[in-house]
């Protein structure tokens, strides 16, 4: 197999992915030039669904066996600044030996990996294992709407869903769940020059947080995926006149779990908030499945390291990369907390530094990017 040229052609395929802005809710022409790839390609099969999700299967040699799943998301976040980059965020350029713009590593330098993955088999004559399916989904970064969808409407047999999520090229057994609450404090509002007559909620807001940063080291940790986190992000009230005291104001808290449930955050908050008068509520689009009940512990997902379907994972990256596959785990949440409630196996295997996703001058090293490719082609070829 030429790796040179197959990495090329994969840059390629990366750079003209980068080019092309996806927000969240506007992926519709990435997704179209995703299809042709995978048609031009010889994908068997090149299909989408109502939601906005692409798909491509590449038969295996015994169709009998549950497919392998190979999947990531089409959007990408803003790109902020474009002062604040090296390079304009959607040229894609490439600097020593890296590929710079928005999406490089969060995801289309991954997303290219993959449908190269198995292109490389049908280039070379050959066939995976089992039947291969590349599942590209929407709107990923705002709770991900498309990775439900193809979930909930699931009709073949699924042994294995590798998430190609950066990963630096280790294998990654799971993440933390989220969940994020409105945390609502009420007061009584008034003139702003009268303070004595109105009830201002802001104080209970800061009792509150100041309760809560000395707080956090009582939540439970995972001994894999680590301690509970939670960090108070947005702050809101009810009015946007300087001269009035606010009937009410609110907090974003966005906690990071996998050891707590609903209930025992729900506690640890009120017990927080003290007497103060105050409610709770979802954030939308951040919210635990409907599958699992309020006492369920809200792991992302988790796949035990003495799996065997981690085991034989392992084995072919690991040969196909020339080294040991290493296990671990991601910092930040994926679509795969989507996938666990169902029953589906989930591990993560992508290049690129998760660090460096959101970040003005995101890029992804292309040395990784062609090992990954070679782990993920070994992977295909004996799972």
């Amino acid at each position: 197999m030429d790796w040179n040229s197959l990495l090329a052609d994969c840059v390629s395929f990366a750079q003209r992915l980068i080019r092309m802005p996806s927000m969240s809710g506007e992926e519709m022409a990435l997704a179209a030039l995703v299809a042709a790839e995978l048609r031009d390609l010889g994908y068997d099969e090149v299909w989408a669904d109502p939601a906005g999700n692409i798909y491509g299967r590449v038969y295996g040699r015994d169709r009998s066996l549950p497919a392998l799943v190979l999947n990531t998301h089409l959007d990408h976040v803003d790109p902020g600044d474009p002062a604040l980059w090296p390079a304009p965020p959607f040229a894609a350029e490439i600097r020593d030996g890296r590929l710079i713009g928005r999406g490089a590593v969060d995801i289309k330098g991954p997303l290219a990996v993959q449908v190269y993955s198995a292109a490389a088999l049908l280039r070379a004559g050959e066939r995976p294992q089992r039947d291969v399916v590349f599942c590209g989904v929407v709107q990923e970064e705002i709770g991900g709407a498309g990775a439900l969808y193809w979930v909930e409407h699931l009709d073949y047999p699924v042994e294995l869903v590798v998430l190609g999520e950066p990963s630096g090229n280790i294998l990654a057994l799971g993440h933390r769940g989220i969940v994020e609450f409105w945390l609502t404090f009420h007061g009584r509002s008034g003139h702003a020059s009268a303070p004595e007559r109105a009830v201002n909620p802001n104080y209970a807001l800061a009792a509150f947080l100041t309760r809560l940063e000395a707080a956090q080291g009582q939540l439970r940790a995972h001994p894999v995926l680590g301690p509970t986190s939670v960090a108070p992000t947005i702050i809101q009230v009810d009015t946007t006149s300087g001269n009035v005291t606010p009937a009410w104001t609110r907090v974003l808290l966005d906690f990071r779990t996998a050891a707590e449930s609903v209930n025992s955050l729900c506690a640890f908050i009120d017990r927080l908030a003290g007497d103060a008068p105050h409610a709770l509520a979802y954030a939308d689009g951040l919210t635990p499945s409907p599958l699992t009940s309020s006492d369920d512990v809200l792991c992302g997902f988790y796949t035990p390291p003495d799996s065997p379907l981690v085991a034989r994972a392992a084995t072919a990256i690991g040969r196909g990369m020339g080294r040991a596959a290493e296990l671990g785990h991601y910092h930040f949440a994926t679509d795969g907390r989507h996938f666990a409630p169902y029953g589906l196996t989930v591990v993560g295997y992508a290049p690129g530094e998760w660090y460096a996703a959101h970040t003005a001058g995101e890029s992804i090293a292309l040395d990784e990017m062609g090992e990954s490719l070679r782990g993920h082609v070994q992977l295909l070829r004996e799972f």
